[in-house]
């Protein structure tokens, strides 16, 4: 036979299935969802945000590069992250900026942190 020809198979006999063969491992390459709401740490809260307006109970952080696009993006995700949680009230923002690491060095970021 030279290289060019292809064997069929040998056919399993009937009555036998083939071999079991073991379940492949699972994937190395891990997706992590940018929307909010992937991993919602809200759920394991000890203390419930208060709605007095006085006194804030939690934060939520949020960031962007310094670009255009950047601070569209950040909008959004802060306006869908409160329609989502709608029971809870802001007490006030901070806001500051400063330089992360990205995958091509350092990028100017602004944080704004959310106290509810």
């Amino acid at each position: 036979m030279n290289r060019h020809e292809l064997r069929s198979p040998e056919p399993v006999p009937s009555g036998r299935s083939a071999p079991d063969l073991p379940d492949p491992p699972p994937p190395k390459i891990q997706v992590f969802e940018q929307r909010l709401g992937a991993k919602r740490h809200e759920d394991s809260w000890n203390r419930s945000p208060n709605v007095t307006g006085k006194g804030a109970i939690h934060t939520r952080t949020f960031h962007c590069k310094l670009s255009d696009d950047g601070l569209n993006f950040l909008d959004q995700q802060v306006n869908e992250w409160l329609d989502a949680h709608p029971q809870y009230e802001v007490k006030f923002t901070t806001s500051s900026v400063g330089e992360f690491q990205g995958k091509l060095g350092k990028e100017t970021h602004l944080v704004v942190q959310v106290w509810v």
